[in-house]
């Protein structure tokens, strides 16, 4: 399906017409597909540049998903996470999208449903507790935080045909049954069992840049592009809102046996958005940390003198400087990738 955007006339009709709905609601609910996301380079999958036009192998699928750690949040994934935190109304979103930018952007997981599952949980499948990262973990060799459970780890996010997470979808479902309006962003409605939950509210708006097999039971069907969607949404009820953010990530360098390492502090997270680390001693000599398959960094600990200077350059996407930390013997060093995020 062609996608489209509605003339500025027709566009300012189908406004109105949202606002003056939204004005008797007090119950408002967000579902989201991969459209809100396009804006951060993710492609959609039936967009007019959609994944289904230039399908992927799994490999491809594999290095697209370790790329979400330098993709950031959108100007429509800020406003929701602002409106849900400043505006009572607001009550919950619930999202199609594995790539977390909800998180990024500052909605809490308790006022958030990921109804397929996303790439930054995961679950034990011994002990079946669920971690949630600040990282997209290797696949591969993942144990259970716990050591006396020492399970093997598996991502929460499923593919087309899995069995979705319980959970969530019940959330999702909840949410929509309870909800007096509910804003469809971004999806194509055609992938269940998202497609059936926002009909559970007796009033669904959808915005999209296509038109869906749902667009006839909606009150407003808006041809438009999520952000200025959300733009003109934040304007009528926050139109002051400061949407600055700071995304960082922290790391740590340290003594383990006879290594000194580099990883974050959460436990058992590689610190993937490192690209290089190079130690250089006080003569002016440099030698470079090795990377394991799981994302750690290390070098033997004679290689790293009391008082270098670790400079760690981080992966292509984040946009942002080097960093340099001393490193101290005996002690947990500490540094970070900050990026400053202005909408």
């Amino acid at each position: 399906m062609t996608e489209f955007i509605d003339s500025e006339e027709v566009l300012c009709g189908k406004y109105t017409e949202l606002f003056e709905l939204f004005g008797r609601s007090k119950n408002v609910v967000f579902f989201t597909g991969a459209g809100i996301s396009t804006a951060a380079n993710i492609p959609d999958f039936r967009g007019d540049k959609g994944l289904d036009k230039a399908p992927i192998n799994i490999a491809q699928m594999g290095a697209s998903e370790r790329d979400l750690d330098s993709k950031m949040p959108t100007f429509g994934h800020r406003a929701i996470s602002v409106l849900l935190e400043r505006d009572s109304r607001f009550k919950f979103l619930a999202t199609s999208n594995h790539d977390g930018l909800h998180q990024k952007s500052g909605t809490p997981w308790e006022k958030s449903a990921n109804i397929f599952g996303t790439a930054y949980i995961e679950e034990c499948l011994a002990c079946r507790t669920q971690y949630t990262r600040k990282v997209i973990v290797p696949a591969l060799h993942r144990k259970c935080d716990n050591t006396d459970c020492n399970g093997k780890m598996k991502k929460t996010g499923v593919r087309y045909g899995q069995t979705v997470p319980v959970g969530p979808l019940r959330l999702a479902e909840e949410a929509a049954k309870a909800a007096d309006l509910v804003l469809v962003l971004g999806s194509s409605m055609t992938t269940s069992p998202f497609c059936n939950l926002p009909s559970l509210s007796d009033n669904y708006v959808i915005c999209n840049r296509q038109t869906t097999p749902y667009d006839k039971g909606a009150k407003i069907c808006i041809h438009d592009n999520v952000d200025n969607f959300m733009t003109r949404l934040l304007h009528e009820t926050l139109p002051y809102a400061n949407l600055d953010l700071e995304y960082r990530q922290e790391f740590v360098i340290k003594e383990s046996d006879s290594y000194i390492i580099i990883t974050t502090p959460q436990h058992n997270e590689p610190a993937v958005f490192i690209d290089t680390a190079i130690a250089r001693n006080s003569a002016g000599h440099s030698r470079s940390f090795e990377c394991s398959l799981l994302g750690v960094f290390s070098l033997p600990r004679e290689s790293v003198e009391d008082g270098s200077e670790v400079e760690v350059e981080f992966k292509e996407g984040f946009e942002v400087e080097n960093v340099k930390v001393v490193y101290k013997a005996g002690e947990v060093n500490c540094g970070a990738l900050v990026k400053h995020l202005q909408f």
